[in-house]
């Protein structure tokens, strides 16, 4: 993980113009590299690659539109050698580059080729693109900072006190975009939250959401909350906050941050989120599997997908399982 240590010593290294260098995951085949220019110190992004692979990946960078504050270049080196550089161009996004990095530097590090490896650098760049525009300078939307509020709950709740901090926060997938929102040892979790008064439907977001063709147990959590302006119950920031206090390791630390960045929780944005105050009316679980009310990838015809629905929480009675029941499942001794 890079932290702003390794950017301030590449700051300090050198007097004359130029730039300053750290490889990143020597272990990896690919020539990955952090790296800070020369009186400017602008902070960059390196990915060696080649002239077969440059071409491949130079109109899909030319047609990415701008993004304020970041720049992804291709520039030639010498002969056959050539760089990806992700540059950072507005100091306002400083706190949001580290993890952008370091995200992206993940993702590249065990990509089977070179030319894999630049593809998965534009796509996830792209991701942060995308992720950067839509959060508005008004933050998250209502719906979205109920739903992180959710998702943070219940890492709070459940997943933190019954694994260890590294489990915990690797196990919160949600902000990378994946089917569901925790990928636990024992089983995966999908995190739903409203604060609609009188709940009587769940929205699923597509026909993967629910589905168990990998065979691991999955569950389904609904946190209904009630949602007021500068009442008593607790804020986003505050929930945030408690969470950082139980982390004592550095690195799971600055995963987490990483996270909420990925989530759309930005430092600067921070006091948008200080007067919608949540409280807890209740928590309900189900198991999904057979009979649950659902759509599933196998079973659509063929040319259907992207499919959102609602599924009524009254047909889900029979599925309904404990708070104790549901950590058994995740920690995998259930059953």
């Amino acid at each position: 993980m890079i932290d702003e240590s390794v950017w301030q010593e590449l700051e300090a290294h050198q007097q004359t113009p130029g730039r300053s260098t750290r490889r990143l995951h020597p272990d990896s085949p690919h020539d990955i590299q952090v790296s800070v220019t020369h009186p400017a110190l602008r902070r960059m992004l390196l990915l060696g690659t080649d002239a077969r692979t440059a071409d491949t990946v130079r109109k899909e960078i030319h047609e990415l539109p701008a993004t304020r504050g970041l720049q992804l270049n291709l520039s030639s080196v010498s002969g056959n050698h050539y760089e990806l550089q992700v540059m950072l161009t507005d100091d306002e996004l400083t706190e949001v580059f580290t993890p952008l990095v370091s995200d992206i530097a993940e993702v590249v590090r065990d990509a089977p080729t070179t030319e894999t490896a630049a593809e998965a650098a534009v796509r996830r760049y792209v991701r942060w693109q995308q992720l950067l525009r839509s959060v508005s300078r008004e933050g998250l939307s209502r719906q979205a900072r109920c739903g992180l509020f959710g998702e943070l709950h219940f890492l709070l709740e459940y997943v933190l006190p019954t694994f260890d901090q590294h489990t915990a926060v690797t196990s919160w997938t949600g902000p990378r975009q994946t089917n569901q929102d925790f990928q636990l040892p024992g089983a995966a979790v999908e995190v739903k939250a409203t604060t609609a008064r009188s709940p009587r439907t769940v929205q699923i977001a597509s026909e993967r959401q629910l589905d168990t063709a990998d065979s691991t147990p999955l569950a389904l959590a609904h946190v209904v909350l009630d949602d007021r302006q500068r009442g008593l119950g607790m804020s986003l920031n505050a929930l945030v906050d408690e969470i950082r206090a139980r982390l004592t390791s550095p690195s799971v630390s600055q995963r987490f941050e990483s996270l909420l960045i990925q989530a759309g929780y930005l430092p600067n944005q921070r006091d948008l989120y200080e007067h919608d105050r949540y409280t807890l009316r209740r928590s309900e679980f189900w198991t999904v599997g057979e009979g649950f009310p659902r759509i599933v990838e196998a079973e659509l015809p063929p040319g259907v997908g992207n499919c959102t629905y609602t599924i009524d929480v009254s047909a889900l009675a029979t599925h309904s399982v404990t708070a104790e029941a549901l950590v058994d499942m995740i920690r995998g001794t259930h059953g």
